[in-house]
């Protein structure tokens, strides 16, 4: 651009309601910004980046005609140059008439005078957009018990999926308010996740981000930067694998524990212990970290902060087998933990190891928790209990509030809501706000649910208690739920999609839930001709294992189940306690949460 149209453009964008701002560093970026439009121009110089932003803004060749003759219109005539002195000046000086001044041409008016005409988008196009976006949200929602599982590292790369997939309709449908909206739920959706699981900083969701930005998030180096949203999340799907590898072997989620037997005590209660711990401390983790801790850091006393280290111990030993019941709570715990250590500094050094998803648990340490013997005698104690208050002619809210706490800390809700069968009328009378704490009104207003619902648990044997404590499948922790999802899927036709054959996982899943599997390892090709069978009703759910898949695959899928009034059921990486979670959420099947 010439000097004159440098100068002239920002006069112009003003008059026309138009804001810019310019940054330089090795480079220049302009940003032309007006309501939702948002134009950003690169270049080595100042002139160079307003005609990188004025080539977006006017990309077909009739509105850049236009503009320029709008322009030309615009810049001020040259002035003729004085005529030199004569060297004989006549006495006589003989008046003229000034001469008529020539005749401008009319300019043609421009439809971009005063106004900027916002481009115009196919309606088929910004639907599927819409839709793609609508599927993102719903892949949030979907994916946050596994999302909570996840290593930090893990987190993130799939944050910088979302929000750079997202951005990149904002992108290609420029000044559409409607998609804007939109990719502005997705990255409201994901600060709010980030400030509750405390992955660390991601740039990417800051509004003034860059597409550039996720190169370094991934920690990953390249000699081509992306330069729009739509490359950045492709650089994302391209990288994704390499940005996950870790030094150690890790396993779905990022971390490398070993498998383990259940941990002694009940996991709930090691979870409620640790959220206490860490919310006496540091405030709600299901809210924003506070801005500032009600008692500073360092005067902290070293047995609050050796309980710390414990609980975290505790939390690593639970991850596996708290992933059936409350996962959410458990990445809540954690992310407030992460949070903790970085105020804490290098005070705490043995909390930052314990949070390290990279780091080893020894095989052999102090157990913590009451051990198998323990709890099936607090077991067994309840149980006496409850028969005690069944055989009183009469007993006060007061009793039956401590023995519900009781109650609560030996068995999760299902199996005390038959636990409490025989003085159901008393436990439907209860009002919450008996409770001091607020977690038990949650859990009995949980437990009042549950009781009208029918949901009731399996008591635990003595025999069922040595059973599991000799057994080691990795699937165990999620048995309950997988014996309350079967009857209702038993027997079902479903197509599971992944990115690779699993001919054990696809056994594994027909064996434990009953179905009837059609396999389909991701190929487009084959994804076309299952949309097909998706459209004759061939099946009774699609099942798609994202964890390995491709967007675009998903949003194929998603439509057609959808088109077909089909259960999508997105499975993470597809392993079977995850299968069963999903299918849970799906169908209504309440967790033993």
């Amino acid at each position: 651009m010439h000097d004159d149209g440098a100068r002239w453009l920002p006069k112009f964008l003003a008059d026309s309601g138009y804001r810019h701002a310019m940054y330089t560093h090795q480079w220049t970026e302009v940003l032309i910004w007006r309501d939702t439009e948002r134009w950003l121009g690169r270049g080595p110089d100042r002139d160079s980046a307003l005609e990188d932003a004025l080539t977006q803004m006017f990309p077909s060749a009739a509105a850049r005609q236009l503009f320029d003759r709008f322009r030309d219109g615009l810049q001020e005539p040259a002035r003729p140059q004085a005529a030199p002195p004569s060297a004989a000046v006549s006495p006589e000086v003989i008046p003229t008439a000034p001469p008529a001044a020539p005749e401008q041409p009319e300019l043609p008016r421009s439809p971009i005078v005063g106004r900027i005409q916002l481009p115009t988008y196919p309606a088929a196009a910004v639907a599927e957009a819409r839709e793609t976006l609508e599927e993102i949200l719903k892949d949030i929602q979907d994916m946050r018990p596994d999302f909570a599982l996840m290593s930090p590292r893990y987190q993130k790369v799939y944050m910088l999926a979302w929000i750079s997939r997202a951005r990149s309709f904002d992108e290609q449908f420029q000044g559409e308010h409607k998609i804007t909206v939109l990719v502005r739920r997705i990255a409201h959706e994901l600060t709010n996740l980030s400030k509750t699981l405390w992955p660390g900083s991601v740039q990417a969701l800051q509004m003034n981000a860059v597409p550039a930005c996720v190169v370094t998030e991934l920690g990953l180096k390249t000699l081509h930067a992306p330069k729009t949203w739509a490359e950045a999340h492709e650089f994302v799907q391209n990288h994704r694998e390499r940005a996950m590898t870790s030094e150690v072997p890790v396993d779905d989620y990022g971390w490398a524990d070993r498998p383990r037997k259940a941990p002694p005590g009940q996991p709930r209660a090691l979870l409620r212990e640790a959220q206490r711990a860490v919310e006496a401390i540091a405030g709600n983790v299901t809210d924003p970290p506070p801005r500032h801790l009600t008692t500073p850091p360092e005067e902290l006393p070293n047995e609050q902060l050796d309980a710390l280290v414990k609980h975290a111990q505790a939390l690593r030993d639970i991850r596996r087998f708290i992933a059936a019941e409350d996962p959410e709570t458990w990445g809540a715990v954690m992310g407030r933990l992460r949070w903790l250590a970085g105020r804490l500094g290098e005070r705490l050094p043995q909390l930052r190891r314990w949070l390290d998803p990279e780091f080893i648990p020894p095989p052999e340490r102090a157990k913590t928790g009451p051990s198998a013997d323990q709890v099936r005698q607090q077991q067994a104690a309840v149980r006496a209990e409850r028969d005690a208050l069944v055989a009183a002619d009469s007993f006060d809210d007061e009793a039956l509030l401590a023995f519900l706490g009781r109650a609560f800390d030996a068995h999760n809700t299902p199996e005390v809501a038959s636990l409490v069968q025989p003085i159901r009328p008393r436990i439907d009378a209860l009002r919450p706000d008996l409770f001091e704490d607020r977690r038990m009104r949650r859990r009995l207003t949980g437990l009042q649910d549950v009781i009208k619902r029918g949901e009731l648990g399996v008591l635990p044997s003595d025999s069922d208690s040595d059973l599991e404590e000799e057994t080691d499948d990795v699937d165990d922790p999620g048995a309950h739920l997988v014996a309350q999802v079967r009857p209702k899927v038993e027997g079902k036709r479903v197509l599971f999609v992944s990115n690779r054959e699993d001919p054990d996982l696809k056994s594994k899943l027909e064996e434990s839930l009953g179905l009837d599997i059609t396999w389909c390892d991701g190929n487009a090709r084959k994804v076309q001709a299952q949309c097909e069978s998706i459209s004759r009703h061939s099946y009774d759910y699609v099942l798609i294992a994202t964890g390995f898949q491709a967007h675009n695959i998903d949003g194929i899928l998603a439509r057609a189940a959808r088109a077909s009034a089909i259960p999508y059921v997105r499975v993470f990486k597809g392993r079977p306690l995850a299968v069963a979670r999903a299918l849970a959420r799906t169908l209504g099947v309440a967790s033993a949460a």
